[in-house]
């Protein structure tokens, strides 16, 4: 339920929602934002949902732009929907895919929805927002109910997508169940009679499925908001994705949090500073400004990361990151908290404890050994089978720790 104190009166003051469809976070609005703007400016309370399908056990960083728009959106009295995908996370969207998502098991799907709502609370207040799952009403979907949904589009319709086509012309096989994928996402918003859709501009195409669904079957027009993905400014690749799997978690620790954002890019610094945080447009025209001027690019990583921890943690922890960090990577000393590791007989294979510690395969282990990303006592080792002694201390790469016991 929402809370009675995020259900003010509906603002339709157009400043204010010029402010939000002209927002950084946003890339495009459909049918256009002169149109959305006069829905908006009606005073009618709206209902808006973002989709996210618990195919990991994380909402990374690269989501904020979706999160900050909703909360834009509480802001002016509308109403708001997390949509976990409970029913299509099992089937798998083939966005930027160029191979075949593995479909989860029911089991998986559960594990993951449950850490998705204390992750997007840090952002959105409890309250503010509802929960829904999709399983609720494409589960009950009967095979006449599918054939005639799949009427509203052509085949030549699907077929356009980009990805598809990138995968026919690669002679990579596209499954059945991805092609009815927007099908599916399309059909969310009329179960749910939405006003408003909001997510990735690589969610495109399914949220359109949405529109044309919703027009067909319920002669409603429906707003989409597509929001800026976090993109590499040099490479054009994605700096987080859940599909491959590098992204910084909003789940992370502090010190974990903050250590990986010194890690990124310098080039991404103004990206970063834009898309994954709140603060002020004038803030990202002075961070530009300070690069220009030459400013070393870690004075600002390191307030970026000083933001980031402060804004899901606090700024006490905020603080103690920021000195952790000088400690172990400035002056090269062991972090005030460390892991235990126990070891076993005396003593034991390196590879066996990298395994036990870092949950990897004995082939991860290995590569982590031939790339000389561990250390002992501070000196390289690269021997599989080298034998760790109670009270030693390795580090992978230049985050981990772990001491034997």
């Amino acid at each position: 339920m929402y809370n009675r104190n995020y259900m003010s009166k509906v603002i339709s003051d157009p400043n204010r929602i010029d402010e939000l469809l002209n927002s950084r976070y946003i890339e495009a609005v459909f049918p256009s934002k002169e149109k959305a703007g006069e829905i908006f400016k009606s005073g009618k309370r709206l209902s808006f949902y973002w989709g996210i399908d618990p195919t990991g056990p994380d909402v990374h960083l690269g989501h904020s732009t979706n999160l900050f728009v909703l909360k834009k959106l509480t802001g002016l009295g509308h109403k708001v929907i997390l949509l976990m995908g409970g029913f299509t996370a099992r089937i798998g969207d083939p966005t930027g895919r160029d191979l075949t998502r593995r479909p989860l098991s029911e089991k998986e799907i559960n594990a993951n929805m449950r850490t998705y709502l204390e992750q997007v609370t840090k952002v959105l207040p409890k309250g503010s927002f509802k929960v829904k799952n999709n399983r609720s009403w494409l589960k009950k979907m009967s095979f006449e109910d599918l054939i005639k949904l799949a009427s509203h589009f052509t085949v030549q319709q699907m077929i356009a997508r980009e990805m598809f086509q990138k995968r026919i012309q690669e002679q990579k096989p596209v499954s059945l169940n991805e092609f009815l994928y927007p099908l599916m996402q399309g059909y969310d918003s009329v179960a749910m009679q939405i006003d408003g859709e909001i997510g990735g501009n690589d969610q495109t195409f399914n949220m359109l499925a949405g529109r044309e669904l919703e027009k067909s079957i319920l002669n409603k027009e429906k707003i989409v908001i597509t929001t800026k993905l976090l993109e590499d400014p040099v490479t054009g690749k994605k700096l987080m994705s859940k599909s491959e799997g590098h992204y910084i978690s909003m789940n992370d620790k502090p010190d974990d949090l903050f250590g990986k954002i010194m890690a990124m890019p310098d080039h991404a610094i103004v990206t970063l500073f834009s898309y994954i945080t709140e603060v002020p447009d004038e803030k990202i025209e002075e961070i530009k400004k300070r690069l220009e001027n030459k400013e070393n690019p870690k004075n600002l990583k390191e307030e970026l990361a000083f933001e980031l921890v402060r804004t899901y943690y606090g700024e006490n922890q905020a603080q103690k990151s920021k000195n952790e960090f000088k400690r172990v990577f400035a002056e090269g000393k062991l972090p005030d908290k460390i892991e235990e590791f126990k070891v076993t007989g005396g003593s034991m294979p390196l590879i066996l404890i990298l395994v036990g510690w870092l949950k990897i395969s004995k082939s991860e282990a290995k590569t982590l050994l031939d790339e000389k990303a561990v250390k002992i006592n501070d000196e390289v080792v690269t021997g599989w089978d080298y034998k760790v002694k109670p009270g030693e201390v390795i580090k992978v790469g230049p985050r981990k720790f772990v001491i034997t016991i």
